[in-house]
């Protein structure tokens, strides 16, 4: 019998080396190499004679034939969030990772998810990291009904799915992936082996039996799912949840979803009864905004299918380090730093010895491209110590050369933010949306970020310079 070989895999991005290395050569990542044992592969040859045992396939059909017979069938939670990032509702048969930082909430919108969803048939709840008594006390704790909710402790992997398999829940929940370990998984806990196993078996017991399958997973300190990516390609949608642990609004996010759009959210507040949905995000995450300081921006950010208002706040002080400080929150570093460029070169102001701070309100990232002018014109406010005229909203993305681009969904934006009160807005010339339904609304069409300066702050006697 061959010896198993023994080989290398990065944890970050699954790189595989035949020798240990400090340092990954795919992603970069120091200590990220985990050794593992891999099964010696064995090439087996066909007979004529074994040609005969060989399955054959079933015949392809016709899509509308398909689409008849297995029609999708979806189960709603009654969460508004949750189901809608999920598109819909969750789908039978389907296997969902939910992802976050320890402490979070994963497992708190989760138990409250898999209560919900006992409206459509038994839910298993099986923990590998909690005790009974503990998950108990959390039912309690948010006071939801636990009817047709059963709860299972075990580390086998292979006990609870044979769990699930007796039982025929309409969905298993797994709390979570890195507590788990299958018989034939060697390995420790949370190593890309152990991962993989797991997320291999999981995802095919739910696409065999029609059960659905939802995932709790642990995040990297970059803030992925932990372990290789391949695991998130095993599994049909991927969910995170972000925001501040210690504050009281969260964010849930689909990162992937194959049965719906990827980048949908949903917002929840944690309180004493768990986490409670969020009608209107804007309200929650933007306090006044009119009468804004200096630094200080309002911007109406698309969040997956709606549009929501979040501040933009920088703060420009006096450095007295030799390298000034540069620090971002719920912002990507290199977004600010390019957008500090343009504004230092295309709009004639100088950040030279002062320490700059950006933060986004809300407790959570923003990706969307449609606030780049926002951050821009808060840098520029504060570094000129001067705010920007009272229901002034920029919206754009910006190029390096300083020019404004258009954005996707900007009716929606400008909807949003007369619905706020503002009455003004700094947009792209390039943008060709039909905007002639919204009445009562000034919209400045401008081509370069030194024209949306002149006229977000054309009441402060700044001139443009270095243009």
């Amino acid at each position: 019998m061959a010896r198993p070989q023994v080989q290398y895999r990065c944890s970050e991005c699954g790189y595989i080396s035949v020798s240990r290395l400090g340092k990954c050569p795919e992603c970069g990542t120091w200590g990220s190499l985990v050794e593992e044992l891999q099964a010696p592969v064995t090439v087996s040859r066909l007979s004529p004679d074994s040609v005969g045992s060989v399955t054959i396939p079933d015949e392809a059909e016709l899509v509308v034939d398909v689409e008849s017979i297995h029609a999708e069938q979806r189960m709603s939670a009654g969460i508004g969030p949750w189901d809608e990032v999920l598109g819909g509702g969750l789908v039978a048969g389907s296997a969902i990772l939910v992802g976050g930082e320890p402490g979070i909430g994963k497992s708190t919108l989760v138990l409250q998810a898999a209560s919900a969803l006992g409206r459509h048939g038994r839910i298993l709840y099986v923990s590998g990291e909690e005790s009974r008594p503990q998950i108990l006390g959390r039912i309690r704790r948010l006071g939801i009904g636990p009817e047709n909710l059963l709860l299972a402790t075990t580390n086998s992997l292979g006990e609870a799915l044979a769990m699930a398999e007796r039982a025929r829940p309409v969905a298993v929940v797994l709390d979570s992936l890195q507590s788990f370990s299958a018989e034939e998984d060697s390995f420790g806990s949370g190593t890309p082996a152990q991962l993989k196993t797991t997320a291999v078996a999981i995802a095919g017991f739910a696409k065999k039996t029609g059960i659905s399958a939802i995932i709790v997973g642990h995040v990297t300190k970059d803030g992925s799912i932990a372990g290789p990516k391949y695991v998130e390609h095993l599994v049909d949608a991927v969910l995170y949840m972000e925001g501040d642990r210690f504050g009281a609004y969260r964010l849930l996010r689909a990162g992937k979803n194959r049965y719906g759009r990827s980048g949908e959210t949903g917002f929840f507040e944690m309180g004493s009864s768990g986490l409670i949905p969020v009608a209107d995000p804007s309200s929650a995450f933007v306090s006044d905004v009119h009468h804004l300081q200096a630094g200080s921006i309002v911007v109406s950010a698309v969040q997956g299918s709606f549009a929501v208002l979040v501040e933009v706040q920088s703060l420009a002080a006096t450095s007295f380090l030799p390298s000034p400080r540069r620090i971002a929150t719920g912002l990507d570093y290199g977004r600010l730093m390019i957008a500090l460029a343009i504004i230092e070169r295309r709009a004639g102001t100088s950040s030279a010895g002062k320490d700059i701070y950006v933060n986004i309100s809300g407790d959570f990232s923003v990706e969307d491209r449609g606030i780049d002018l926002a951050v821009g014109l808060s840098l520029y406010s504060t570094i000129r110590n001067t705010a920007i005229r009272n229901g002034v909203m920029p919206i754009a993305e910006v190029g390096l050369a300083g020019d404004l681009r258009p954005v996707c969904n900007l009716h929606r934006r400008l909807e949003l933010g007369a619905r706020m009160g503002f009455r003004e807005f700094i947009i792209s010339e390039k943008s060709r949306d039909d905007l002639s339904d919204l009445d009562g609304l000034m919209i400045h069409r401008k081509t370069y970020i030194a024209e949306a300066v002149e006229v977000g702050f054309r009441d402060s006697g700044d001139s443009i310079r270095g243009v």
